[in-house]
Order: C-alpha cells, then structure tokens, then sequence
C-alpha cells in the first residue's frame, strides 16, 4: 500500500516543477534562449520573504505557541497556525513581486540590450548564466550579513527556537501551517502548491486566450514584426510576460521556504541547483513552446523523481532515489527522439486532424 505522505510529497513536489517550468517557457517563447537564472528568482523571492517573516516576528514579539503545537501533535487538534493570517498573505505577495522584479531586471538590464547590439542565442543563453552567478553571489552576501544573522537569532530566541539562528542553513518548516484531514497531515504549502499549479494552468490560459493582453502576447511571440506594425509595444510586452514568469517562480520560492523537510534545508545553492535539471526537463518534456504542454510535463517529471522512482526502489531494492535525476535525463531524451515538440505536440489542431483521416480511413 502506498504511503500517503509520500503521495503528498509527490504531489508538493511536481506542482511546483510544473510551476517554475511553465516560467522557463514562458521566457523562452520571448528570447528563444533557455534562462538559466529562472530557478534562481525562487530563491530570491524566497530569502527576501524569510526575511520579511522574520523580522515581522522579533518586531512584533510573535511566541511560537509550543502547547498548541503538542495539542495538533496528539490529534487533539485539526489544525495549527504558528503566525498570523495576515503575515502569510503579505510574504506571498512580496515573494510574487520580488520574483517579477528580478525577471524584468534581467530582461530590461542584459537581454534586451544584449538583443538589440545583435547578440545571438549563444551569447544571451551565457548571460542568463552570469546573471545567475550575479543573484548567487548576492544571496551569499545576504544570507551572512551581520544584521541578518541578529535577527534570525532574535527570532529564534522569541520563536522558541522554532527557526534556525542561520539563513544559510535557513529552516521555517515549523512555522508551516498544518491541518488534519482524515488522520493525514497537510501543510499549508503542499495545498497552495497544488492550487497554484491549478490556478496557474487556468489563469494562463484565460489570459492568453480571453484578454487583450494575451492577444498581444501571443502576436508579440509568434511575430514580433507584424506585432510592432500592427501598434503593439512588444518590448513592453515582453517585460510583461517576463514578470508574470518571475511571479510565478517568486510563488515557488514562497513555498520552498516552509517545506525545508520536503525539501532540503535552504541555502544559496540548493535546492535550486538540484531542480533546474528537473525544471528544464518539464519544460522539454511538456513544450518548450506550449504553455499548458510544460505545466503538464513539469507535473509528470516532478511524479517520476517522487513517486515512481521511490516505487522503483521498493520493487527492486536498489538504491534509486539518488539517481531520480537520471531518469528525469531519460524522459527528456525519449521524448527529444520520439516526440521533439513534446507532449503538448500530441493534441496539437495538426495532429488531431491527422488522426481523423487516419480513423476515417481506417473506417473505410
């Protein structure tokens, strides 16, 4: 019988793969360049918003309430929320924000420049690496400041210890919210990444096809020239789609930073370091140039690494869990062979149309 939680940690796991890959397609459909720095606004977003957690919990004298705690521990309560509604709400929209910020800087900063000096593929795809370089290096000096090293002890010492005295070891899992249904334990950012990964699918889509500015953005994509003939500021759109792929991402790295158990705990280098692999797999998998085709393949990436390789490793006894990248590798490789505009290819207008004549002719 299948564990439930690690259904859960599957599920957590592959909407946020199915989140932050949707955002690598989104920015490739604008450069044609894969962004090597996408995974990195998560982080971004992630530690400007621990941050801004922690300091609103020493300013505003929060305890970590440990015989509540013990209650939901024992089954005597159905949920536990260590923090104020409000302080959830805000960090969301601030690691939304910052996420965005930090994509149209790039895109503004060193792409667009880059593209209008001639730059070519090859040229923009290094710069996305220096770029993540650059937010490395930042989020090193950020995580050792003195100041917030101060304020990450003060928190934990009016936390209880309930949070980690060191942001590059940084660890808020406790302050997950967490709620009992069916004897079961869920916290609050497997739910929201599950519903994020829902409302991302049906938002783009309502966007993209529903809204003005998802005309514009499809035109400015798929012709920039005509697009620029026909009125439409393409260079305004794209750093549009670029921070609506920066906001997703800053969504991600909201929920990274309360899953450190689900995860590992977060540093400057992981865990986006060892989910780019993952990312960029979904989104070759899925489409790289299909919106909806890279939430579905980051999903099925995301439950091949959490859920059929751990499924693999109880069947057969071999230790496959450290591989699961391996098998990510594999995917990508069968479907670049087998299917090079990916899944999303499968229910393309084209292809559907020539499985009609093919049934239609079958038939006769």
């Amino acid at each position: 019988m299948v564990d439930p939680q690690t259904v859960i940690q599957a599920l957590y796991y592959a909407s946020l793969i199915s989140i932050l890959s949707v955002g690598v397609t989104l920015s490739y459909m604008t450069t044609r360049v894969f962004n090597f720095a996408h995974v990195r606004f998560a982080m971004v977003a992630g530690y400007v918003t621990a941050a801004l957690i922690v300091y609103l919990i020493v300013k505003l004298q929060i305890p970590f309430d440990k015989k509540a705690y013990m209650a939901f521990a024992r089954g005597e309560l159905t949920s536990f929320v260590p923090l104020p509604t409000w302080i959830y709400a805000l960090s969301l929209v601030v690691a939304a924000l910052i996420g965005g910020a930090v994509a149209v800087l790039q895109y503004v900063a060193i792409l667009k420049p880059l593209e209008r000096r001639g730059a070519g593929g090859l040229t923009l795809m290094i710069s996305t690496l220096g770029f993540d370089f650059i937010l490395v290096a930042i989020l090193f000096i950020f995580a050792t400041l003195p100041a917030i090293r101060r304020l990450s002890v003060e928190a934990r010492n009016t936390m209880s210890r309930a949070i980690s005295p060191d942001f590059t070891s940084l660890k808020l899992d406790t302050l997950d919210p967490r709620f009992l249904v069916g004897g079961v334990e869920l916290r609050l950012s497997v739910i929201l990444s599950i519903l994020f990964a829902v409302a991302t699918t049906l938002g783009l889509w309502l966007l993209l096809r529903k809204t003005k500015l998802g005309v514009m953005m499809r035109s400015s994509i798929e012709n920039p020239s005509l697009a620029l003939v026909l009125g439409i500021n393409v260079d305004r759109v794209f750093a549009i789609t670029w921070f609506i792929a920066g906001a997703i991402a800053g969504l991600a790295g909201y929920l990274f930073i309360f899953a450190a158990k689900l995860l590992k705990p977060m540093t400057p280098t992981t865990p986006s370091d060892e989910i780019i692999v993952s990312v960029f797999a979904g989104s070759i998998v899925g489409g790289i140039n299909s919106v909806a085709g890279s939430i579905g393949g980051g999903f099925l990436i995301g439950l091949i690494e959490k859920f059929f390789v751990p499924m693999l490793q109880s069947a057969t006894g071999l230790d496959l869990i450290k591989y699961d990248k391996v098998f990510s590798m594999m995917a990508v490789g069968l479907t670049l062979l087998f299917i090079p505009e990916g899944l999303a290819s499968l229910l393309s207008p084209e292809r559907r149309a020539k499985l009609r004549l093919l049934r239609r002719g079958g038939g006769g």
